[in-house]
């Protein structure tokens, strides 16, 4: 499903990740809270724990504790309200999902199966969608966080999904071409045709966001579409918020053609560009190809991880058409492994920005990072290889 340019960069990734960083990082003097005033960070520790800290690295609070050869502790996803955490974890007592609201002192396991491998909130923070291995393929389990239950609600593969605003749908994509929606009781319903040259779709206020006919189409429930862009072989893509914004990047770009009396513009190829979606204007961001890219919770600003020599360096794209590039830096393996090859997806439920949008975080193979917009160098404030930013 990848090219093979994309294949060849994440190998270069796993084996440096793996390598002892020779890269040289200073660490700042002032503190990212200063530039984020809320939020905290969720954090997968050298010890393979669960922690949440202060986006300065103080006041720790440790969610697990056991982590080891027969505890294993994944992706800890933050619910959109802040208040609470979902993960997988395999321990000797089987596989589960663990649920914490952090001000708690102990957390809730649902059994499941097998170990899941991806969690999405619902909007409300009242459900996760849960992503894992399964006798049909992956198998699409819900969790009804307040009841304390689940549900096995679809399979397929490979299976990506995006939550309606409301809670009350998801619209999945599900081996090449299959497009439903999906209510938490299981009703689901076709919703039209779409494309196999995409990962996941996403809906937003605007609509709901996937490819279909060698386009980037926008679609509401009743069906009805317009094309934003022309596309190429396969793309990768991801909306703000409120879907007025998409960035993406395509194996290779189409002459642009007329769609009734309305041209629509092509994109470039192998390259991130953002398009605006209600007059398709097309804004190039990077000049080759990017491992992911992830929307500020404002939809003001992109940040862009493109591979280097050596690792990878951060680019911040303004809708303004500012630009700023830091620090370089080499991935964790758990990103260049589990989250880079997947980014469309995990864009819409990992959150690496501070809530008010001045600061990112990232997982280097030396630890956790966070850099303000406006600070010259990153901020080491942990050990470990996973980081999510709470909203």
């Amino acid at each position: 499903m990848f090219r093979p340019v994309t294949r060849a960069v994440l190998l270069l990734l796993l084996v440096t990740a793996c390598t002892p960083s020779a890269l040289t990082t200073t660490t700042a003097t002032d503190s990212p809270q200063q530039r984020a005033e809320s939020g905290r960070l969720a954090v997968v520790d050298d010890g393979g724990n669960i922690v949440v800290i202060d986006p300065d690295g103080t006041n720790p609070v440790m969610i697990t504790d056991d982590a080891g050869e027969t505890a294993i502790y994944n992706q800890p996803t933050w619910s959109p309200d802040g208040s609470s955490l979902a993960w997988g974890q395999v321990t000797p007592d089987g596989f589960a999902i663990g649920i914490r609201a952090v001000e708690d002192e102990t957390s809730t396991l649902i059994p499941t199966a097998q170990l899941p491998f991806y969690l999405y909130w619902s909007p409300d923070s009242q459900s996760v969608g849960v992503l894992r291995g399964g006798s049909n393929g992956v198998e699409f389990e819900m969790v009804d966080v307040p009841g304390e239950t689940t549900s096995v609600l679809d399979s397929g593969s490979p299976f990506y999904f995006s939550w309606k605003g409301d809670s009350e749908r998801v619209i999945t994509h599900v081996g090449p071409d299959r497009f439903e929606t999906i209510d938490p009781d299981g009703r689901r319903d076709e919703l039209s045709t779409t494309s196999p040259g995409y990962l996941a779709p996403q809906w937003t206020p605007s609509g709901i966001f996937h490819v279909d006919g060698g386009g980037l189409v926008l679609e509401d429930e009743a069906g009805d579409r317009r094309e934003i862009v022309e596309v190429g072989e396969f793309t990768s893509f991801v909306a703000n918020r409120e879907g007025t914004h998409v960035a993406l990047q395509s194996t290779g770009g189409n002459p642009a053609v007329s769609v009734g009396l309305v041209e629509v513009a092509s994109v470039p190829g192998d390259r991130v560009v953002v398009v605006e979606v209600a007059t398709g204007q097309v804004e190039s961001v990077t000049t080759d190809p990017a491992l992911g890219f992830f929307w500020s919770p404002d939809g003001e600003s992109l940040l862009v991880m493109t591979p280097t020599g050596r690792g990878v360096r951060a680019i911040v794209w303004g809708v303004n058409g500012s630009r700023a590039d830091y620090s370089e830096f080499r991935p964790s393996i758990l990103l260049v492994r589990d989250m880079f090859p997947f980014f469309p997806q995990y864009a819409q439920s990992l959150g690496y920005w501070s809530p008010d949008s001045s600061a990112f975080a990232y997982a280097g193979d030396d630890g956790v990072w966070v850099q303000g917009l406006e600070t010259g160098e990153p901020t080491r404030v942990s050990g470990g290889t996973w980081v999510a930013w709470s909203n």
